[in-house]
């Protein structure tokens, strides 16, 4: 095989260098440039979760509120059923006709049907209350983006 003849590296010119440390010093202004988005890219990330946690906490305070609310108003409608259950009882096993009976019976269920309707909307009401209370610090967050 030939050898070729080793060349020796040519010297570089004055317009080369100039042209290279034209390209390294654009190179690092785009680089700074782009870490400096990225920075801040980072911050208004941190930021938001920063800011996403804290009304998370929050949220979950005023919904243990509001789960207690509801505990509240389970055991008050629970109470109140088996009492008026109670009370209905004794009033059919008091009764001499079955008209009468059939009577306290329909009577007696459409006013625990009535009841736990009225219970179950105004719970409804106040998870929906809660659920708009939690969603409004993320709304407000993404509509100002």
């Amino acid at each position: 095989m030939a050898k070729s003849p080793k060349t020796a590296p040519k010297a570089k010119s004055a317009t080369t260098a100039k042209a290279e440390a034209h390209a390294t010093d654009a190179a690092t202004k785009m680089l700074d440039g782009g870490m400096d988005k990225i920075s801040d890219i980072a911050t208004k990330l941190g930021t938001f979760a920063e800011d996403g946690v804290k009304s998370m906490t929050e949220r979950a305070t005023a919904s243990s509120e509001v789960m207690r609310t509801i505990s509240s108003r389970n055991m008050d409608f629970f109470t109140r059923t088996i009492e008026q259950g109670v009370e209905a009882t004794q009033a059919m096993t008091s009764a001499k006709d079955p008209r009468k009976l059939m009577e306290i019976q329909s009577g007696f269920a459409k006013s625990l049907f009535s009841a736990y309707t009225s219970e179950m909307n105004a719970q409804a009401e106040l998870c929906m209350l809660a659920w708009r209370d939690a969603a409004k610090p993320f709304t407000a967050a993404w509509a100002s983006k």
